[in-house]
Order: C-alpha cells, then structure tokens, then sequence
C-alpha cells in the first residue's frame, strides 16, 4: 500500500530568478501501510545501507550554462588568485551551490527551509533514541551486548559526531552534472543527509539494471539501495524502428591530447571504448576511423588503468525536425538511463551509436564537421541534455506525535526548457 503526501510547512516552489534556478517539490510515497507497525530503529543501521531524511533534500532545477559546485577558475578569482595555468578567455560560469547558499541563508523561505530540515532531523535522531532505550541497559558477564547493541552504541556515536557538526554545516549538492546539462541537482542540508544521500549516489546502479533490463517502466527498476537517474535528449538523425531501444555498454576513460610541442603540453579528453578492447578510443564522430584527433599526428591512447565500464540503456520517445540555417534537421527524442557515471558517458555513448546529442560541442558532429559553422549552432542549441527524473529511497518522520518513522520514495521529475524551443512532433 502506498500513499503520497508533501513536505509540509514549506513552500512548494520558489525561484531565484536572477540565477535561472528554482526549487522542484518531490512526490513522497510511502513503502508500507500506515498501519503497520513502525519501523525498528536497529533496522536503519544493520542494512549496512543508509538513507536519508526526506527533510534534509532539498532538490532544484539546475539551467544549462550553471556550474553544480565552484569551478577551479571560481576558486581561484574567488581567493584573488591568478593562475598560470588558467586560460583567461575561460567564462566564469555562475555556481548553483553559491547560489542556493545565498538563498537559504538570506530569503525568508530559505531559512524557513534550512529550519525545518534541522528540527526535523533532530526529531528524528530523537526519536530513535527513545526507540532504542532498551538497548542502553547496563550489561554483565551473565548478559553480554548482543549485535544490536553494538551497532545502537556506534549508531550513537555517529550521531553525537554529525550534532557537532550541524551548527557549521554548509549545505552542498550531493552529486553534479556537467555545466552544460540542465535538470536535478539533489542538494543535502545537513550533515546525515548527506552522509546517507552521498552514500546512495556512490552505489553503482547495477543490480537495478541486472534485475530489470526493460526500460519501459521507470517506476518499477528502482532499487532501495540504489538511486535511479533518467535523463531525455535530443539527438541528431532519425534512429531507426529497429535500434529504437537498446544498451549501450562501451567503457569509458581518459585519453591524452598533446597540443604544444612539448609531451606535458596538452589536455585529458573522455573517450569511449568503441571497440571494446582497448585498442580504438572514440571522442567524436570521425575518431573511429583515424583513432586520431584533429591536427594531430599521433595514435589517441588511453589512460593506462583509466577505463571503466559503463552501461546505457534508451528508448526512443518521437521523432521531429527542428529548423537550422534555414533547412530541416532530423532529431530524436530519447530517454537515457545511466547506470553507471562515468565521465561524459551519455555524450559518449549517443555519438557512438551515430547520434550525438544537439547542441554537444565536444562530441558532436560540430567539433569536427567543418561544414558545420561551428559557432552559429553554439548560439543555436544549448545542449539538449536534462536530468528529467531522480528516485530514491529516504526515511520519513510523521508529524503526529507517534515517532513513527516510515521507510518512503522520494520522486522527482523536471521537464527540459529545450523541448519548448526546439522540438515540435511531426
């Protein structure tokens, strides 16, 4: 049985609107009925899996051409700092977690949220104290701690050390995305929330690949233990009926780009492992063919030990044209499934398949089509990429004097501003 409801006592949605950004509410449903019996305090703990308090997320819509956290350039003008190694014609990109800061610390509905997410957590951690008094009974030879009290007395200490810290914590996302793709930034507001959350993120998505391949049903692939992502794009082209879902599974990793005459003069690009032995790194359309990038004379090599393997799954949703110097273009609109994270991969993976994503200058078919005028599309499409939906699993305090902890799904869903601009179905 599942039931919804919403954070109470705060605002559904604001908006900075200087910044572009704004506060996306998230769906609450419960696991259980309420009429079951409340959660075991102990049980939160022994999983070896830790969640999160829906009341310490706060979850926002990040624009594309947003920095997630302070890019090394921010830091850098941040702390009056000039650096050699910075290129000065670098854009210093507005930065979501400056910005989201700013607004819990200064605006009413901040501080009211900032509020509630700290005295709900207290309730919380309260409420598993008086939960687990049993436990703190004095033990004898004759009545020695068992499991559970070993795992209450470290859950103790954890919690004595996260108070300590709860009066300096800053607030800070709990993972990022690329500069260039908008969508769901998942932004922790105390320290447990984002010990737990961080926790969830860092967990690779795989078991809720392996134990539903089909990509039909968002809903039903996720996983307690693990976070779902799902993104939709615009790529470049008509896919054909009979690739119109499938898995992409290339390994990801690094590759050097030499561009100065020195070997320590150049740059780490993402490259995909099209081949999938190692032998032929793939950064854009063309790549394949020369395993070189252009201007350069010399074989692409990967990283050694920089390869990891990455999984993708889409589904093809419709397809359109959109208008580009006067001609139509074909797209695509797909829904992306990571389940891994590696660097770039989406990007990676659509080129691979033969449709890079609209508006991707590093590895579309711009970054080397010289047909292609380069800057008019830049100013054209900003890149067709937003994270449109994020599921997790958190705990939920219920505000009714019972200090029933309810184990829930936090959902969240975000449409991208690219699909009013750009796309118009056939």
């Amino acid at each position: 049985t599942k039931c919804s409801t919403s954070l109470s006592g705060v605002p559904s949605l604001e908006e900075d609107q200087s910044a572009g950004w704004h506060v996306l509410e998230p769906t609450i449903s419960m696991l259980m009925s309420l009429n079951d019996a409340k959660i075991d305090a102990s049980e939160i703990f022994e999983s070896g899996v830790e969640f999160p308090c829906v009341s310490g997320l706060l979850f926002v819509n990040k624009p594309s051409g947003m920095s997630t956290l302070p890019t090394k350039q921010q830091q850098l003008q941040d702390a009056g700092i000039e650096s050699r190694n910075v290129n000065g014609n670098t854009p210093i990109y507005p930065c979501l977690s400056d910005a989201v800061k700013l607004w819990l610390k200064s605006s009413p509905d901040g501080k009211k949220r900032m509020k509630h997410a700290r005295e709900e957590e207290d309730k919380w951690w309260n409420a598993l104290i008086r939960s687990q008094k049993h436990l703190d009974k004095p033990h004898s030879k004759n009545n020695p701690p068992t499991a559970k009290h070993k795992q209450w007395k470290k859950s103790k200490q954890l919690l004595k050390q996260l108070k300590s810290k709860m009066s300096s914590f800053e607030p800070r996302p709990v993972h990022r995305l690329d500069i260039d793709t908008s969508g769901i930034v998942c932004i922790a507001l105390t320290p447990y929330a984002l010990r737990a959350a961080s926790m969830l993120f860092e967990r690779k998505s795989r078991l809720s690949y392996e134990s539903n391949t089909s990509n039909d049903d968002f809903d039903q692939q996720v996983s307690e233990d693990v976070v779902k992502k799902q993104y939709v794009a615009l790529v470049e082209g008509g896919i054909a009926k009979e690739k119109s879902s499938g898995m992409i599974s290339h390994a990801v990793g690094k590759v050097w780009v030499q561009d100065g005459a020195s070997e320590t003069d150049g740059h780490h690009e993402w490259a995909c492992d099209i081949l999938d032995d190692g032998s032929l790194p793939f950064c854009r359309p063309g790549d394949d063919k020369s395993a070189r990038l252009q201007g350069s004379s010399e074989p692409l090599k990967f990283v050694t030990g920089s390869l990891r393997d990455a999984i993708t799954t889409y589904q093809v949703i419709d397809l359109s044209t959109v208008g580009y110097d006067g001609k139509a273009m074909d797209v695509t609109r797909v829904e992306l499934t990571p389940h891994t994270g590696r660097g770039h991969q989406l990007r990676l993976h659509m080129a691979a398949l033969g449709h890079p994503i609209l508006g991707d200058d590093m590895h579309g078919r711009c970054g080397v089509d010289k047909s292609v005028n380069h800057d008019s599309l830049n100013r054209r499409y900003e890149l067709c990429l937003h994270s449109s939906k994020l599921s997790m699993v958190g705990w939920y305090l219920e505000d009714n004097g019972t200090d029933a902890i309810r184990k829930c799904r936090i959902d969240i869903d975000s449409v991208p501003g690219f699909l009013e601009g750009y796309f118009v179905s056939a």
